[in-house]
């Protein structure tokens, strides 16, 4: 997904460096300092990235709380 990222610069609201952080239900300490670092815009440009991916449109039996408990198991397992 990151290569739909594209910054140009010589717009008004240039990020210095490449984030490589997208929207997390586990975000990581340094994935939340690269997220607080994007500009409001950039992060809502992210946000419906992420939620009009085709993967959001799959319906599932699951509810909110079995997505973030896998979502958390999967961050956990990532670790180490």
């Amino acid at each position: 997904m990151t290569a739909d990222l594209c910054y140009d610069a010589g717009m008004k609201n240039t990020i210095d460096k490449i984030v490589d952080v997208m929207p997390s239900a586990t975000p990581t300490e340094d994935d939340i300092r690269k997220w607080d670092a994007l500009p409001r815009d950039e992060q809502l440009r992210r946000l419906r990235a992420a939620l009009t991916h085709p993967d959001c449109a799959t319906a599932t039996p699951d509810t909110m709380s079995d997505i973030l408990a896998e979502a958390r198991s999967c961050n956990d397992s990532d670790r180490g």
